[in-house]
């Protein structure tokens, strides 16, 4: 059965906004460290994807951030941030056996305590590999709902909580669940995808629709620092500004930083995927000298500066859809009669 009228009516209600709403910034519970400042990695109420193709040690790096969300410590460039009344972490697994489960607690409490047989207090583990995807989806949701102070869920193995990964109403469903659970339980949610060998995105409809739907996607690859094997961190969409790349290595238990022994390319980013620091710091430089440019100057200005502030490089048709997009999204205003472009940027 749908709803009422009067439950839709509500629902329609709470849904209209005007420009004198009042709201806060939803709290920031992980921020990567970087040379030129901290970055936002993951927010209350948001879902953010760990993308890494099979066997790269996305277990061991999730637990190396679980380490530092647990200990309130900064570890390697992972800040934890959760809220005193948000320590709990839950974490689900649904690839691994039962062994493999528990040498992940032992390495997490190793690296808590130096004791790998000390379980935190505030970590709740649980392996639904046995089970089907209903199972597994309401076994979580009863998890996640029952659990006090609840700030952080790892789902390891996102994938399993669907039939196919290309069925495009699993995957609307299973996006919708993560939102969902992530709003009305006010916590974040990390959820671990396998990656194309060929483009490196996510698989399926359902890796698509995660990433279109996550707060911030980051990619874990392997590097090799003077014989030794790194885990490398690097950012691919992030609704925030983007944190720079890292790699630590695992020596025994412990986590060491390392140097990145990869080249890094600057990303290419679709024009709606920018960031709003890139879009506002990019506008402010094109007009700079002059509030009113025209179509060609404008487009022009815009490929030079995000180039030059965020190694960012648009082509010619590419600046051009950016010109459009910033118009039609109100960052830029048009003048018919003078056919002049302005910026129209907050204050």
């Amino acid at each position: 059965m749908g709803l009422s009228n009067d439950e839709i009516k509500k629902i329609v209600e709470d849904s209209f906004l005007k420009a004198d709403y009042e709201f806060e910034y939803p709290p920031v519970c992980l921020e990567i460290a970087g040379q030129y400042g901290n970055q936002i990695f993951a927010t209350l109420g948001n879902f953010s994807t760990i993308l890494a193709p099979p066997k790269v040690g996305k277990t061991t790096a999730t637990g190396v951030i679980i380490s530092a969300l647990l200990t309130r410590k900064q570890v390697s460039n992972f800040i934890p941030m959760l809220p005193d009344d948000k320590r709990v972490i839950v974490w689900i697994d649904t690839e691994q056996g039962k062994p493999e489960c528990v040498k992940t607690i032992q390495a997490i409490s190793f690296q808590t305590s130096g004791n790998k047989k000390e379980h935190h207090e505030n970590l709740k583990f649980s392996s639904l590999r046995k089970h089907g995807k209903v199972v597994r989806v309401q076994a979580i949701e009863y998890i996640i709902y029952s659990t006090p102070n609840i700030g952080f869920l790892v789902i390891d193995g996102i994938r399993d909580l669907v039939n196919s990964i290309n069925d495009e109403r699993e995957a609307t469903e299973i996006a919708d669940k993560l939102l969902k659970w992530s709003q009305e339980l006010n916590i974040h949610i990390m959820g671990i995808l396998h990656e194309n060998k060929g483009d490196k995105n996510a698989r399926g409809h359902v890796g698509t629709e995660l990433m279109n739907k996550a707060e911030t996607v980051a990619t874990l690859s392997r590097g090799d620092n003077n014989g030794t094997r790194t885990t490398i961190l690097e950012p691919k969409f992030t609704r925030h500004k983007e944190f720079e790349p890292f790699a630590f290595t695992i020596d025994e238990g412990k986590v060491i930083e390392s140097e990145i022994k990869q080249t890094y390319e600057p990303k290419n980013p679709q024009v709606h995927q920018l960031t709003i620091d890139e879009i506002v710091d990019t506008i402010k430089a094109t007009f700079e000298k002059g509030n009113h440019l025209t179509y060609k100057n404008c487009w022009k200005g815009l490929q030079t500066n995000l180039l030059e502030i965020h190694k960012i490089d648009f082509g010619i048709d590419k600046s051009k859809k950016l010109l459009t997009w910033l118009k039609n999204n109100k960052y830029l205003n048009y003048d018919e009669q003078t056919k002049h472009y302005t910026p129209n940027l907050p204050h």
